[in-house]
């Protein structure tokens, strides 16, 4: 049997490549960088404005670039503890100054509670409390500045200050450092790995800042439109308006943790049900589960595939089985009946109602993995039962905690679950909607049982015990199940080649109508129509397109980029807009000047996506590429700036350049769109010729 090699991808690392330029900017202009530090760690640090700026991300971004190699730790970490020195002297000198009259000004009135939390902590701790404080979210914006409206001693505030900011910078930075080191260890062995992990990091990180943003900033500026609701409600007849009033009445002190459990229960079904109707064939958010799924596929490694095996089977039935079976045990052995047997309701009627869901839209997965009911895709019961089991665990276990602690144990169950979600869709076990849907109608379960259960305040179910028992069987029974099955489940999921593979001469007969005809956005709307076909290595048909006068486009850089903002910038200095295809980056990207008298300026660009078709000629294989030409004119709006906008999607013949490259073919789809059909093997065998074109279909009378 002969061997058939097939050519190595054009720019492999093009999905890192915008990433890496941003990267290399910032670490060839570290004083940037330093200042950026500096910034983000004062404006944390200033009276109640450091709720609103993300310093941890940046600081934590920031030792990730030192870690890579990109920053000098040393520098990084002074500007870092002078901002942060900074941000402190200066909220202290406000509150020695202004004194109580903080209080009246806005926003500050609006965050009296915060402001009287700040002086219980002061007068707690005393002097220990600026340097402890530093590290207390929610009171450390404050805790200078109630430093200096009791007037404590500047010299006494200056050492502490100091100090503190030298340990707090260490601690933002450390990590950061670390991860930025294993980053740099995972990108020697697959930058595509790299890349996995760190957008992963980042949607969590993203996710834990905008709750703490809602908790801590959204939340005080209405402080009085609970209590408006509620006394609308009060002041109504019927008996519904009563319960409510009754129910979520802000003296109630669990009328809060109700209020929010009912909304996202009115939010998470309707969403559920909305998305049942989203996934049907044909509508778009079934070609974005394509095109996400190729995404992904794209991305996959070895090291990636083992880790993500790994959470997946975490999350596996048996493992969530067991954990549910100790839960439900020791809430009975503690006698929290009600508890008890609403945590069984929700975990028996999850565990029904998903096959239930899912032999009713029988829904094929991307992979054949299961039998009978869960060989169907729709919800993906991952993400569902561990939605339902870890969140009322959340749910028991922060009951009657302070707000913060409450976050805290819900951010570690969500990043959990979260990954769990994201490891099906990675290893292709489930399209996106069907984790999407998983988790809605989890978090619909959770909000019901914290609706129906969470006011419960005399049954003691032992919150550390039961965190403890949770993370204790499933560590233990989770890494036996992991290391019982591990190597089975790394097989099942080993990644499909799939893909068609036919002949040169079937290809150019009528295989290439089986090719996709439009480009598909990852949101799965249907885009400009794919006019180019072409077997071979991209850079083959690169080099035959300089010869026409098209060249490479400028790559994404910040100096690029920043042409779009001057007036004057030509066409063809501009980088081209990234568009994929079904979830894939182009692999080429050719541009060239308008040449074309009845268009304003502008540009032609020529990109060409992989397929899942690989043309077969003699020994060889060459991967099948699905291409666009389109126009752009420039736009230049009062002559400040330099905006591309499409203008032709579909081109005419003599505009599409691919119709002068040897051996070029010409064939029509039922539409009437010409489709170019070229390959390598034209290239290096014949010279240029005349088309060869097949007659358009016939149109109707």
């Amino acid at each position: 049997m002969c061997r058939v090699d097939v050519p190595h991808s054009f720019h492999d690392d093009a999905v890192t490549e915008f990433l890496e330029q941003i990267v290399t900017f910032i670490g060839d202009n570290p004083g940037i960088a330093g200042f950026v530090c500096f910034a983000a760690a004062m404006g944390e640090a200033l009276f109640i404005v450091g709720l609103v700026v993300p310093s941890t991300v940046v600081l934590v971004g920031a030792g990730t670039l030192v870690g890579l190699g990109k920053l000098d730790g040393w520098s990084i970490f002074v500007w870092t503890t002078l901002g942060a020195t900074a941000g402190d002297a200066i909220s202290y000198w406000v509150g020695y100054y202004y004194k109580d009259r903080l209080r009246k000004i806005w926003p500050l009135s609006k965050y009296a509670g915060l402001m009287d939390q700040g002086e219980a902590f002061f007068r707690r701790h005393g002097g220990k409390s600026v340097f402890i404080g530093r590290f207390v979210p929610g009171v450390k914006s404050v805790v200078p500045g109630i430093a200096g409206m009791a007037g404590m001693n500047a010299t006494h505030f200056t050492v502490v200050n100091v100090t503190s900011a030298i340990a707090w910078t260490a601690t933002h930075l450390v990590p950061g450092i670390l991860a930025g080191t294993a980053l740099s260890a995972l990108g020697e062995i697959s930058g595509r790995l790299a890349l996995v992990v760190g957008a992963l990091c980042v949607v969590l990180f993203l996710a834990v800042m905008l709750g703490r943003w809602l908790i801590l900033i959204i939340i005080p500026l209405f402080p009085g439109a609970h209590a408006a609701i509620i006394h609308w409600f009060a002041g109504r007849e019927d008996r519904i308006s009563h319960w409510i009033a009754e129910t979520f009445d802000p003296a109630h002190p669990r009328s809060m943790g109700m209020l929010v459990s009912a909304l996202l229960l009115l939010i998470t079904m309707p969403a559920f049900f909305w998305l049942v109707g989203e996934v049907a064939p044909g509508a778009p958010m079934v070609r974005a589960d394509i095109a996400i799924l190729n995404l992904f596929e794209s991305l996959r490694t070895p090291v990636g595939d083992k880790i993500m095996v790994f959470v997946t089977m975490l999350g596996d039935g048996i493992v969530v089985t067991v954990v549910a079976a100790v839960i439900a045990v020791y809430l009975f052995a503690r006698k929290a009946w009600r508890r008890a047997t609403g945590f069984l309701i929700a975990i028996v009627s999850t565990a029904v109602f998903v096959p239930l869901i899912k032999l009713m839209l029988h829904r094929s997965r991307p992979m054949e993995l299961y039998s009978g009911a869960d060989a169907y895709s729709f919800p993906s019961g991952h993400a569902t039962l561990n939605a339902v089991l870890f969140g009322i665990c959340a749910v028991l276990i922060a009951h009657e905690r302070s707000r913060w602690a409450k976050a805290a144990i819900f951010t570690v169950v969500a990043v959990f679950v979260l990954t769990i979600g994201f490891s099906r869709v990675y290893l292709g076990a489930h399209w996106v909607s069907d984790v999407l849907a998983g988790l809605l109608f989890g978090i619909a379960m959770v909000s019901a049982f914290a609706f129906v259960f969470g006011p419960i305040h005399n049954e003691k179910v032992g919150r550390g015990t039961l965190a403890t028992l949770v993370v204790g069987t499933l560590a233990v029974f989770g890494t036996w199940h992991v290391a019982r099955t591990f190597d089975t489940a790394l097989a099942t999921f080993v990644p499909r080649s799939g893909g068609q593979v036919m002949t040169l001469a079937d290809w150019r007969q009528s295989g290439w109508a089986g090719l996709p005809p439009n480009r598909i956005e990852l949101n799965g709307e249907i885009e400009e129509p794919l006019v180019i076909q072409y077997a071979g290595r991209p850079e083959m048909m690169a080099e035959q397109l300089r010869g026409l006068g098209w060249r490479p486009a400028p790559k994404w850089s910040l100096t690029s980029a920043s042409g779009f903002i001057v007036g004057e910038t030509p066409a063809e200095d501009l980088p081209a807009l990234p568009r994929t295809q079904n979830g894939r980056q182009p692999e080429l990207v050719m541009i060239r000047n308008d040449g074309h008298p009845g268009l304003k300026e502008g540009r032609w660009i020529l990109r060409l996506w992989p397929s899942d078709v690989r043309i077969v000629r003699s020994d060889r294989v060459h991967p099948a590429f699905v291409g666009s030409v389109v126009h752009e004119e420039i736009v230049r709006p009062m002559g400040e700036f330099s905006g591309p906008t499409t203008d032709v999607e579909t081109p005419d013949l003599s505009q599409n350049p691919t119709t002068q490259l040897p051996g070029a073919m010409i064939r029509y789809r039922a539409d009437g769109t010409a489709v170019v059909l070229t390959s390598q093997s034209d290239f290096e065998e014949r010279p240029a010729n005349g088309l060869e074109t097949a007659p358009p279909p016939p149109t109707e009378n």
